[in-house]
């Protein structure tokens, strides 16, 4: 699941569909995806249905806002023209993704879950992509700086490496002081060459990506109850994984700025329904400070969120629900939520029973008793053998 806004667009992506908006003569449209060429992909992974634990399409403008696309757990990568909604491209990769983004002049890179990331052309779909980097583990997350110079990749082995965009095989720096995968990497607004990053270990970090250099780090457990630590555990439990969490990770992580000198920030989790609000400061030293502003509890957890011009756009099964910040507090913007019934109401029509994000199978070990099945085979050895 997953939406993105650009200008007065707006797309939510449910299943096999995509819900078109436009803000400004509120006009909603459907699109399904397309029929897939063909699909080679194993639909099973350690004997669990992969829809039930990546279901989600991901979607994101381009960054001037030209194109649109979407991938699917399916493998399928689809572009789209955003103001005619043509489909330009029906691909299909030959992993699946973990994170699509739009390099600065509008080509596709997808990082996937071999530890590889591939530029695929926009202007030339039949083209196969080429390979940018590998990791030796999953990539999380991926991000190519606003300027264009460099490519940052995050992995489930908790490092962050900086590379020269497009010719990655240059090593910057790696970015090391996470104790547990990054899923998120962004750039903090006001101030981009510095990255701010989150996972699993409870905290966010700033750095000085260039040189590896971690400015500050802000641990956040404290601000998460217990019972949703002990909610999440059981989760785990109950789907037979090893692991013991003592924080909740991190689903989305989100900033935009408020001035030259600060920016906001804005976390979720998985198996949650709390946000954390955080405002990034830079004093006149250009030192940099952190203060919790808020924690906002949601009826229903968060799909995805997205932050525009001193709004917080929030997607749950509901629908959109739009936030609006005053007094450094998030309120409900009464305006523009009437402007999306419409929106929520074609979501809603098709929202049926949506699948959240998961990720135990990628970032969490899971348990097998299979000692019984070996026995019984061990046994029926020896019976034929006997025989």
């Amino acid at each position: 699941m997953s939406f993105c806004i650009y200008d007065s667009d707006i797309v939510v992506c449910n299943s096999n569909h995509l819900i078109t908006y436009n803000i400004d003569n509120n006009l909603v449209s459907t699109i399904v995806l397309p029929h897939m060429e063909c699909n080679k992909g194993v639909n099973i992974h350690n004997n669990i249905d992969v829809e039930s634990y990546h279901m989600i399409i991901s979607t994101t403008f381009s960054n001037d806002g030209k194109y649109f696309l979407v991938c699917t757990n399916r493998k399928q990568l689809c572009l789209y023209e955003r103001k005619s909604k043509r489909l330009i491209s029906n691909r299909i990769l030959p992993r699946a993704a973990s994170k699509v983004i739009f390099s600065p002049n509008n080509d596709i890179i997808v990082a996937d879950k071999a530890g590889d990331a591939y530029l695929f052309s926009t202007t030339n779909p039949i083209e196969n992509g080429a390979l940018l980097l590998g990791h030796l583990s999953m990539l999380l997350d991926i991000l190519v700086t606003e300027d264009g110079k460099y490519i940052l990749t995050t992995d489930r082995d908790e490092k962050i490496r900086v590379s020269m965009f497009p010719h990655s095989y240059n090593i910057v720096s790696y970015c090391l002081g996470h104790s547990k995968f990054v899923t998120n990497i962004c750039e903090l607004p006001h101030k981009k060459e510095i990255l701010i990053s989150s996972g699993g270990d409870g905290t966010f970090m700033l750095w000085n990506y260039e040189f590896g250099r971690e400015l500050l780090t802000v641990n956040f457990s404290e601000k998460i109850a217990k019972y949703n630590i002990d909610k999440f555990n059981q989760i785990l439990k109950t789907n037979h994984y090893e692991e013991y969490v003592n924080v909740l990770p991190v689903k989305h992580l989100k900033a935009t700025a408020l001035n030259k000198l600060s920016s906001l920030l804005v976390i979720s989790f998985y198996s949650s329904n709390i946000l954390l609000v955080y405002i990034i400061d830079e004093t006149i030293e250009s030192h940099l400070t952190s203060t919790w502003i808020e924690t906002i509890i949601m009826e229903d957890e968060p799909l995805d969120c997205f932050l525009k011009n001193h709004q917080m756009w929030v997607l749950t099964n509901a629908g959109v629900n739009v936030y609006i910040l005053k007094n450094n507090h998030f309120v409900l913007d009464s305006i523009t939520n009437n402007t999306l019934k419409e929106l929520n109401e074609v979501w809603m029509s098709l929202n049926n029973d949506t699948l959240r994000q998961n990720l135990f199978p990628i970032l969490y070990k899971r348990k097998y008793d299979n000692v019984q099945q070996y026995l019984e085979r061990k046994k029926s050895r020896l019976s034929n053998t006997l025989e």
